[in-house]
């Protein structure tokens, strides 16, 4: 075995966007009631083009949007999507994933009593990480979840880890805490040590768990992390992609339409007689520019200039 080398854990948030998570997670507490309920899951930055689909209709997926059980999570190639559970958890999406939200429900014993979140996923394809937030496990939340993938099923009480499944092979590996991993007629699979990893490859004869070396550890985490200046779009980012402006509306409406059916979340502005199709919440001016440059070079998109701008203040 390699032994297994220290790794950087994510990033702090902004201080900004720490204030105003915890701000939501008090107000949450004092409304929320002391039995099951339904709950949401926000999409909190994506990496574009990516979808949600919902009762089968399928939309752009962009920042504040919320998923709730049976809605999928989409992304295309070279895309990326960070979601964030009631219990502020994250959970990030890898390129060309298809995430399910099979059941998402949070309960609490009173209105200021820790929560309790019950929920099953099932990955379809593609790569997942689910990360406990570090205040939801000092405030006392409990999780129980289960991440269903084509081979095996992943028991989650509370952890970071990374889990992917395709055509070849599932796999799964913890960062910290633990998971059992279960397949049918078999006995489960407890992996509890950081880097533990599992993989069974199709029509192969499953081998024991083993340790991730560092070069897997490195590529697992860089697989669902969103790549800066590649079109990630945040809540109140402030970079636009103007793709184009027509005088006639139901040009500018044809386009739109396109974009959001290719996973860009574009919207008209109509400004002295003038319509504008535009995406909104570009992180940077590096996201905004590799957008408009993606939708030049596709011709069936038919966008030929455009631009892009800071929105103000």
């Amino acid at each position: 075995m390699t032994p297994l080398l220290p790794f950087h854990r994510l990033k702090n948030l902004s201080r900004r966007a720490v204030l105003w998570q915890a701000c939501a997670a008090v107000a949450w507490g004092l409304s929320s009631p002391a039995h099951a309920t339904p709950s949401t899951t926000v999409v909190e930055a994506v990496q574009l083009p990516a979808w949600v689909e919902r009762n089968g209709q399928r939309r752009p997926a962009e920042p504040g949007a919320q998923l709730r059980a049976n809605d999928k999570a989409i992304t295309a190639n070279g895309s990326r999507m960070l979601l964030r559970m009631d219990d502020r958890s994250t959970i990030k999406l890898g390129e060309q994933t298809e995430f399910l939200i099979q059941s998402l429900d949070t309960s609490r014993s009173s209105a200021t009593a820790p929560s309790e979140q019950k929920s099953a996923f099932k990955l379809v394809s593609g790569v997942f990480r689910y990360a406990t937030d570090y205040t939801s496990k000092a405030l006392g939340n409990k999780r129980e979840l289960n991440v269903e993938l084509a081979t095996a099923t992943v028991g989650i009480r509370g952890t970071d880890f990374w889990t992917m499944t395709d055509a070849a092979h599932d796999a799964v590996c913890v960062f910290e805490g633990k998971v059992e991993v279960v397949r049918e007629a078999k006995p489960g699979i407890e992996l509890d040590k950081p880097g533990a990893f599992w993989v069974v490859f199709t029509g192969q004869p499953e081998k024991p768990a083993d340790q991730a070396t560092p070069a897997q550890l490195a590529k697992f985490i860089g697989q669902a992390e969103m790549q800066p200046g590649s079109g990630v779009l945040l809540q109140g980012g402030r970079w636009r992609t103007v793709a184009a402006t027509f005088n006639s509306a139901a040009d500018a409406a044809a386009l739109r339409t396109r974009l959001q059916t290719a996973g860009y979340p574009a919207q008209t502005l109509t400004k002295d007689g003038r319509h504008e199709v535009r995406i909104n919440q570009f992180a940077t001016r590096e996201d905004a520019e590799a957008v408009l440059q993606r939708l030049r070079a596709d011709a069936a998109l038919g966008v030929s200039e455009g631009r892009v701008a800071l929105t103000a203040n």
